[in-house]
């Protein structure tokens, strides 16, 4: 603004208009642009007048630093008071606060002091020493539309004036404006927003745009105050409205033709405010309209002109609007731009329409277009505000801002069917503010930020862009809240290569990807967001990016979650990952997941951990009723379930697949599953302590396949349709202090060669048929156990190879039997007990099929102690088989033998000792005392029963007994043999083996053997 060569020449602002560049003298010209640069620009209260000149002493006096000026100024209404007045004022050069200070003795009513002294003859020690008072009402009538009813702070470019408020009776109190030179809510080294705290209200950097009502009421108001003689008075209305505003047109009929050229003006460049008036039509543009000096310019379409009806246009290549100065404001409403450069060339494409270096622009209901570049571009300390706009159609970028540039775009604001990127933040310290505006249909990005720009986005909508928004780079950074990011072709929202984002209460649906994190250092956060019907997953990190989510809903993707690369992690508190196609939570390729109090429920997968690396954390989570499994881990991958809930799944509550795949779970449940509760196979491992596993359809636990293996602690396997515990297949299984009750078939089973099952102080109890069972080969080793009112068997080894081992257990109240070894089963018993079973306590049946006992003891059971049959062998050592309704012992079938050592058979039904249809029964240093009938009783041919150092007494009817051609051999303390065989004949009883008349020759002699022994 060149106001010297006015001031000089005494000639009006109008005058000016046509010499504005020199006509007045040059020392004038460099003194006024020196006094325009060291003198603080209080923008609206700049008096003019052509009487006034300037003395000495005023020339003299130092208006001090940037800092030491008017930049807040105040003002205020106190007592009346008149100073003598110092000297004339150069009002073109000085602020009016400076003009009515030097002026203060001539100012009816008003005085003049600084900060606590009483008057101001020096510099001001700060920005807020100048005040103004007078002493009059604050309600008094001041002939303007605007009355003035109470004190408060205002703010224009940096000065801040206090003093009474105008009530503007045509339009609202917009309240006190914000520091232009600071943007409140972007503010350098400002923190990301934390979650949990409410969203601040965003306070602009540009607003207020039009104050000439305000301005007016305080000049005007001041005016009225002042006394007849004052030099201010000469000011009349037109003049002060004339140096405040200068309003000019432009049109094809008027005086200016272009904008350029009203811009360029003396009027413009002299007026505080500079409002131009644009008329209906198309305005070429040769060249751009510049604002280099610190105006304060308004354009807008002609008051009553139809929306989009005026258009700025340029076809040259060269921007429309350029603003270049550090104080220059300029707002611009209801205009349409459109910038043509065709053909589009590489070159071209970064072509700015509208650009701002320095000061600010708000641009209001304004149309922008760029075929060629970029429409609206800020760089540098520009600031750029739009409002209710549309920035459509460009080449590159609809707004963009670089190298510290700062944009807002608010209150309705479209960016639309740009070629790459709706909105650009690239740099550090650049920055966009997005509020309660659409971002779509752009080609590439929605929005894109990058090399440590920052972009807020609230309440928003960013809609069918190729990706919504992507934040890049170290330091880059992305805040949304309450935005609509959906339908784009690719990703919602992205945060790469070390740069991060946060977003609460969003929405990011039918993108292909709601949001994705990939690389080290990037970093994403997510509160009360919903990431649904995406067409691959909902939300993801990958590369080694972080993501943490809060509260949050994944329904109807492909997959719900996903991390995968190594140092990729996914953190998830309070989150639903349901309702996906396939898996509500993947981990995968070293990706890590840690999940609180989360559910992944009614997918086909609720959580997957897939390949080495690869791990799963879940704490209070509920992965239920899902497709097919509740947790998956396979091909290396790890879970780890605390307190979770794995129920109602279709197939399998937990399942592990593959070697060095893990999977460990504490207090967890897997109830009602359509297959199994946990399942591991082909080499993995699953451990689980306190865990439930219930009334699943097929097994609670199996564990399948060689270097597969389970292990239960303090858990309990009951009510499945199987099995409580299954292995086959080579697969192993360790169950320490657990619990299988009321299994349909069986408590546990170890089925196949190479299987095998360890239970230490378990119980398999209630259940269907077995309560432990090795089979086919399978392998089970029992500390501490107990076999319980098992429907048949307490516990049993099945087919060659099945191995069954025994010690210090208990198998009792079994609907059938206690222990079994069947088809070539093999039972080891040591210091085990075998009571109260219905049938038998012990048997060993089929050939090949062996019982070994060692300080055991059968008893109470409902017919015999210890069996073999169907060449069966039982080895019984050191052993009771006492109490036993029938027999202690009996030995059925041909090829069947038992061997007894140092055993007692006592207190039997009916007898100690029983062998038939070809049984063999070998006893050494046995006792057959006090059983109901006979101590032993040997029936048919082929029976035999040899007895070494025996004692068979106290029975109740014989000691001994034979017929129907079976054999006893006695073998006496002296170890001379006896034989007895039994024919046909009246019944007998032959002399005590011990007895000193036994003569078994003489017997011979006799015709004894004839003798039918009858053991009924």
């Amino acid at each position: 603004m060149n106001r010297g060569s006015a001031s000089s020449s005494g000639m009006s602002p109008k005058e000016n208009d046509t010499q504005d560049t020199g006509s007045g003298s040059s020392s004038g010209s460099s003194a006024n642009k020196r006094r325009r640069t060291e003198e603080p620009a209080i923008v609206g209260f700049t008096a003019t007048s052509t009487s006034l000149s300037t003395t000495p002493a005023q020339e003299h006096h130092n208006p001090g630093s940037e800092e030491d000026n008017m930049s807040e100024s105040t003002v205020a209404y106190q007592g009346n008071s008149v100073n003598p007045m110092a000297a004339e004022v150069d009002a073109l050069s000085v602020p009016l606060g400076r003009a009515l200070s030097d002026a203060g003795n001539d100012l009816t009513g008003l005085n003049v002091s600084s900060g606590d002294s009483p008057g101001w003859d020096g510099e001001p020690d700060s920005e807020k020493d100048m005040i103004l008072h007078d002493g009059s009402s604050a309600g008094g009538d001041y002939n303007d539309p605007c009355r003035l009813t109470e004190c408060r702070t205002y703010r224009y470019f940096g000065a801040s004036f206090l003093g009474v408020t105008p009530v503007v009776t045509e339009e609202p109190n917009h309240g006190p404006a914000s520091d232009l030179d600071v943007i409140k809510h972007l503010d350098d080294g400002e923190s990301p927003m934390q979650f949990g705290t409410v969203r601040t209200d965003i306070r602009s950097s540009i607003s207020d745009v039009d104050d000439y009502d305000r301005m007016i009421a305080f000049a005007m108001g001041s005016h009225a105050r002042l006394g007849s003689d004052s030099m201010i008075r000469i000011l009349n209305n037109n003049i002060l409205q004339s140096i405040l505003l200068c309003e000019l047109t432009v049109g094809p009929t008027m005086h200016f033709t272009s904008l350029t050229q009203a811009l360029s003006s003396g009027q413009a460049r002299c007026a505080t405010m500079v409002r131009v008036n644009l008329m209906p039509g198309v305005h070429e543009m040769e060249a751009e309209a510049e604002v280099v000096e610190d105006n304060r310019i308004i354009i807008q379409a002609t008051p009553g002109s139809k929306n989009g009806s005026v258009v700025l246009s340029s076809r040259t290549g060269r921007p429309l609007i350029r603003v270049a100065s550090k104080d220059a404001y300029v707002c611009i409403s209801g205009v349409t731009f459109e910038f043509k450069n065709s053909p589009v060339t590489p070159t071209n494409l970064k072509q700015r329409c509208i650009w701002v270096t320095e000061g600010k622009l708000l641009l209001e209901h304004c149309r922008i277009s760029s075929d060629a570049g970029i429409g609206i571009c800020v760089l540098r300390t520009g600031i750029v505000r739009c409002e209710g706009c549309e920035m459509t159609d460009c080449g590159f970028v609809g707004v963009a801002a670089a190298q510290g540039g700062r944009a807002e775009v608010l209150n309705g604001c479209r960016v639309m069917r740009n070629r790459h990127f709706g909105v650009l933040a690239t740099d550090a310290r650049s920055s966009v503010v997005i509020c309660d505006s659409e971002l779509s249909d752009n080609g590439t990005y929605g929005a894109g930020v990058g090399a440590g720009a920052v972009v807020k986005a609230f309440n928003c909508r960013v809609l069918r862009n190729q990706v919504g928004i992507v934040s890049k780079g170290s330091a880059s950074h992305v805040q949304l809240e309450g935005c609509d990011i959906s339908q784009n072709a690719r990703i919602g929202l992205g945060a790469r290569e070390g740069a991060t984002a946060e977003a609460r209460t969003c929405t990011m649906t039918r993108n292909q990807y709601g949001m994705c994190v990939s690389n080290a250092g990037s970093k994403v956060v997510l509160d009360q967001c919903n990431m649904s019907e995406n067409t691959t997953h909902g939300i993801g990190a990958s590369e080694g990016g972080e993501l943490i989510a809060f509260r949050c809903e994944m329904r109807g993707n492909q997959v719900g979650v996903v991390s995968k690369g190594e140092t990729s992690r996914v953190t998830l508190k309070f989150c639903k990952a349901n309702e996906n196609g396939r898996i509500g939570l993947g981990i995968r390729e070293g990706g890590i997941a840690i999940c609180t109090g989360c559910e992944m429920k009614r997918n086909q997968y609720g959580v997957c951990s897939l390949n080495t690396g690869a791990k799963v954390t879940l704490n209070f989570c509920d992965a239920s009723n899902n497709e097919r499994y509740g947790v998956s881990s396979s091909d290396g991958g790890a879970v780890e379930a605390v307190d979770c809930k794995l129920n109602h799944n279709q197939q399998l509550g937990i399942g592990a697949w593959h070697s060095t795949s893990t999977v460990s779970l504490l207090r967890c449940t897997a109830i009602s599953n359509g297959r199994t509760g946990i399942a591991a196979r082909v080499g993995s491992r699953i451990e689980a302590h306190f865990c439930t596993l219930r009334k699943n359809h097929q097994f609670g636990v199996y564990v399948c396949g060689e270097g597969s293996s389970v292990q239960l602690i303090n858990c309990s396997s009951s009510d499945n349709g199987l099995y409580g515990v299954g292995a086959s297949e080579g697969g192993t299984a360790e169950v320490a202090r657990s619990c299988m009750k009321r299994n349909l078939q069986a408590g546990v089973v170890a089925k196949d060669t190479g299987s095998s099952v360890n239970l230490n102080e378990c119980e398999a109890s209630e259940n269907g048929r077995i309560g432990v069972a090795a089979i086919v080969g399978g392998n089970v080793e029992a500390n501490n156990c107990i076999m319980k009112g098992n429907q048949r068997v307490g516990m049993g080894a099945w087919h060659s190879s099945s191995k069954v081992k025994l010690l210090r257990c208990e198998a009792s109240s079994n609907g059938a039997t206690g222990l079994t070894a069947i088809e070539g089963g093999k039972v080891t018993a040591i210091d085990s007990v075998i009571k109260g079973n219905v049938n038998v306590g012990v048997v060993a049946k089929d050939f090949g099929s062996m019982v070994y006992l060692r300080h055991c003891t059968s008893r109470e059971n409902g017919r015999i102690g210890v069996g073999a049959r169907g060449q069966g062998l039982v080895e019984a050592i050191e052993c009771a088989m006492v109490q036993n309704f029938q027999s202690g012992v009996a030995a059925k079938d041909r090829g069947s033998k038992i061997t007894l050592l140092k055993c007692d058979l006592s207190h039997n039904g009916r007898y100690g000792l029983s062998v038939r249809e070809g049984g063999c029964v070998e006893a050494v240093e046995c006792e057959m005392l006090r059983n109901h009938h006979m101590g032993v009783c040997v029936w048919h041919a082929g029976s035999s029963v040899s007895l070494w150092r025996c004692e068979a007494s106290m029975n109740g009817t014989h000691s001994v007994g034979a017929r129907d051609g079976s054999v006893v051999n006695v073998f006496n303390k002296s170890q001379d043999s006896a034989r007895l065989t039994a024919a046909s004949g009246s019944g007998a009883t032959p002399p005590s083996m011990d007895s000193p008349s036994f003569d078994p020759v003489k017997e011979g002699k006799e015709g004894s053997s004839d003798r039918l022994i009858d053991l009924l």
